[in-house]
């Protein structure tokens, strides 16, 4: 396609204040065939160039108001006009024309009047034919983006046909995908109920089919309780109420939740031989949704633990009223000895008359008096130990402490309860055993181990023996009396217990079992060997140095 140039008239702006100046150039142009305007001031010719766009503009340097400097420097700065050629005619010599002035303002040229018409009318030509050119280039600019949009839109509603040919295909892709990941989100539900703790199940109403039950419900009493084929299995298996009443099929949480009853709580129980079981029973219906009809869910939580809990909590309470009673009992011993000496001295203290006892006499109640006093005073240290332990707050003192020391001191101090109690007190520990310990609770140690010695053992022999290893030292408590039996081996060492009834022998049960808190704070160990007929040899093993962790008394109390 051959460009041509547009044949439209160009417009010439012509700007002189002078109209035969405007006549001149109007005259002189004529012959180039094209629009001529025409501005009597800088003004109007800013006015003009706001209307349309000029090829050129000619304008004289001298007018008054504004020149033809000010007027170029507006021109130019006005973005649409900015590169719009500029001609300056002036009637000035060359010298007196600022000529770096002119071209500072954008100027392309000037001419001096009088000017050759034949120049003049030469150089607006170029422009004029810049001008068209310009005009041509910007046609064929907007027609090819024309001819560009026209084959935008085209390719546009070719691309939206196979668009739609694609969203067609995306759809039932979409369909099935969706169908799929359904199917895979039911099973994913399926999978994760199935692993839920919580026994659950899903039933038809009025028929109690099983359409779903996950596996804590299968394994809760071997799934007696939700398929009827697993309780005509378990032929031994008894489901009972609350109160013990047993329970025919049609009463079970499933055909009750299948006839529609909203169950809140109901309580299940079950026994097969020692075995025993609990649950709560919670049931709702789910309505018609997502294309499946009405389902009646069944929800059931193992309570079995909380009733073995409820029991131990029952045996807790019952060991505890135990002590409160042995506690009262052993208490009240010393103090009905104490009360019975003090009134005695009260009263003979008030005779008249009568000459006072003998010196001999009120030293053996004073004796008795202290001894009372004593006891009392490790009843009630034992007491507190139990509060310190609970709480984990059991002081350790730690120091340079002789073990065979401490036993010496302790066997002379039981020498008169080993000769009431018929025993042969015989101690082994001649030489000195030093470790870092706390010096009183090695004392209660051997205290509490000697005097369940003298007790258990009565009327046989007792030995004390110390001996020393690279890493620990060790006690050795033996007696020949009834010994432990085997099952009660570690049961000894707890809280409250004991191997034998209340009734054939006193205390509270927690000599040993403070005897083991404090082996074992102090980071030892403390263990029982029996032999059927031989008695009890309690053996105690202390390391050499160690320092006690109160965390550790907080493990013990808690657990």
């Amino acid at each position: 396609m051959s460009a041509q140039l547009p044949r439209e008239k160009v417009p010439i702006l012509l700007v002189d204040d002078q109209p035969e100046g405007l006549m001149a150039l109007e005259a002189t142009l004529a012959p180039l065939g094209q629009q001529i305007v025409v501005a009597r001031s800088g003004r109007e010719a800013l006015r003009q160039l706001l209307n349309q766009d000029f090829a050129v503009v000619l304008l004289d340097i001298v007018m008054p108001g504004m020149d033809g400097f000010e007027t170029a420097q507006l021109i130019r700065e006005r973005e649409k006009s900015r590169n719009t050629p500029i001609l300056f005619l002036t009637a000035l010599s060359r010298g007196e024309v600022p000529e770096f002035r002119a071209y500072a303002v954008g100027a392309v040229d000037y001419l001096l009047k009088p000017y050759e018409p034949d120049i003049l009318r030469s150089k607006v030509s170029v422009f004029v034919d810049l001008f068209r050119k310009t005009e041509m280039l910007r046609r064929q600019a907007e027609a090819l983006r024309e001819a560009q949009r026209r084959e935008h839109e085209r390719e546009l509603a070719e691309a939206h046909q196979r668009l739609e040919v694609e969203r067609s295909r995306w759809r039932e892709e979409l369909l099935r995908k969706e169908m799929e990941t359904g199917r895979n989100q039911q099973r994913w539900l399926e999978a994760v109920l199935t692993t839920l703790p919580s026994p659950l199940a899903l039933l038809e109403p009025g028929t109690g089919h099983i359409l779903f039950a996950n596996r804590a419900a299968q394994s809760l009493a071997d799934g007696a309780l939700v398929y009827p084929e697993a309780r005509r299995l378990n032929t031994e298996l008894v489901f009972t109420d609350s109160e013990g009443k047993q329970l025919p099929d049609e009463s079970l949480p499933a055909a009750r939740a299948a006839r529609g009853e909203l169950l809140s709580g109901v309580p299940v129980e079950w026994r097969r031989g020692e075995q025993r079981g609990a649950a709560l029973a919670f049931s709702s219906r789910l309505p018609p949704m997502h294309g499946r009809p009405e389902t009646a869910l069944l929800a059931l939580l193992d309570v079995t633990a909380l009733h073995v809990t409820e029991r131990n909590l029952q045996r807790a309470v019952h060991v505890r009223d135990d002590f409160l009673s042995m506690a009262s009992h052993e208490l009240r011993t010393p103090l009905t000895s104490l009360k019975v000496h003090v009134q005695g001295a009260l009263r003979a203290a008030h005779r008249r008359g009568e000459e006072p006892l003998p010196v001999a006499q009120y030293v053996a109640k004073l004796e008795t008096l202290e001894h009372n006093v004593s006891r009392l005073a490790l009843l009630v240290d034992n007491l507190l130990d139990i509060s310190r332990i609970h709480t984990g707050r059991l002081d350790f003192e730690l120091a340079e402490v002789d073990l065979a020391a401490v036993v010496r001191d302790v066997a002379s101090r039981f020498s008169e309860e080993a000769s009431s109690a018929g025993c042969t007190l015989s101690v082994r520990a001649e030489n000195p055993v030093v470790g870092r310990w706390d010096y009183s609770r090695v004392d209660q140690v051997v205290t509490n181990l000697l005097a369940n010695a003298l007790k258990y053992g009565a009327g046989a022999p007792v030995e004390l023996a110390v001996s020393e290893e690279a890493s620990h030292a060790t006690l050795e408590v033996r007696d020949g009396g009834i010994g432990v039996r085997e099952q009660d081996r570690y049961r000894i060492f707890e809280r409250f217990e004991r191997a034998v009834p209340h009734e054939h022998y006193s205390g509270f049960g927690l000599g040993l079992w403070l005897v083991h808190e404090i082996v074992t704070g102090l980071g030892g160990s403390v263990t029982v060997e029996s032999p059927p007929g031989q008695g009890a040899l309690f053996r105690v093993l202390l390391p050499w140095s160690r320092e006690p962790q109160a965390t550790e008394w907080r493990k013990v109390a808690q657990g």
